[in-house]
């Protein structure tokens, strides 16, 4: 079904019938202003059912990371972005929701799109390639969510990562060996990305959340591999495998 954002009496009847609402909706990029009330009136349409909530997040609201040390689910969160701030106040009335129904939170780091969607031809960077930053493939998760979901494991916050943080040198030698072919690394500074926010307007969204490339936050998902394990997540190499393969 397709349904309009603010359209409560839809969702709740879609709810009505859902064992589980696990919401991975977003706002066109360069403007979020209307995502908070997307998310209240969500809740809204949730009253009165016994559906249970898996809320996508990101590493938004923790601004900028205290060291280069993977961070679990209670480090201090420091929105430094108007994106943080507003991934902040959505979590924080999504914990304080907890106490009344089945609600999860689950973050995850940039998924590999932002950087392979050139592939086969290129990688794409948005801060010094010698940095490393992390990423996690979209079927690990897609299961990932599932896992959580399934096994009722809500009034709580995860962490779901993919394989260990990379520079992007690495990420382009990767990529010429999934590809059988010299894949170029394009580097897109700030001043880059301004440019090309002038005619197209998402990217301009990209400005405020590029501070992510020059002191990248990484996510420890220790409290997931205990639970779950992570036999299921790809190594780098496995997932642009399978991107390369899905572009064909």
């Amino acid at each position: 079904m397709t349904l309009d954002p603010q359209d409560v009496v839809g969702h709740h009847r879609l709810f009505a019938e859902t064992d589980c609402v696990v919401d991975a909706r977003n706002q066109r990029y360069d403007d979020w202003s209307a995502y908070p009330a997307m998310i209240e009136a969500t809740l809204a349409a949730l009253d009165g059912t016994a559906a249970r909530y898996v809320y996508v997040g990101n590493v938004y609201s923790y601004g900028y990371p205290p060291s280069s040390d993977a961070i679990d689910e209670t480090a201090p969160r420091n929105p430094v972005s108007q994106k943080g701030w507003i991934r902040h106040g959505i979590e924080a009335q999504l914990e304080t929701a907890m106490s009344a129904r089945p609600i999860g939170i689950v973050r995850f780091p940039d998924f590999y799109g932002i950087s392979t969607d050139l592939l086969p031809h290129a990688i794409r960077w948005f801060g010094p390639a010698s940095l490393h930053h992390q990423f996690v493939h979209l079927p690990d998760a897609a299961r990932a969510l599932r896992l959580i979901a399934e096994a009722s494991a809500y009034g709580e916050v995860w962490h779901i990562a993919g394989a260990e943080p990379l520079t992007g040198y690495q990420l382009r030698e990767i990529a010429c060996q999934a590809t059988g072919r010299r894949t170029r690394l394009l580097v897109m500074g700030p001043a880059l990305v301004r440019l090309v926010g002038l005619a197209f307007a998402p990217a301009r969204g990209l400005i405020e959340t590029q501070y992510l490339w020059q002191k990248p936050v990484t996510l420890d998902m220790t409290k997931f591999a205990r639970r779950f394990g992570t036999d299921f997540i790809h190594d780098h190499a496995q997932a642009l495998q399978e991107i390369l393969a899905g572009a064909r």
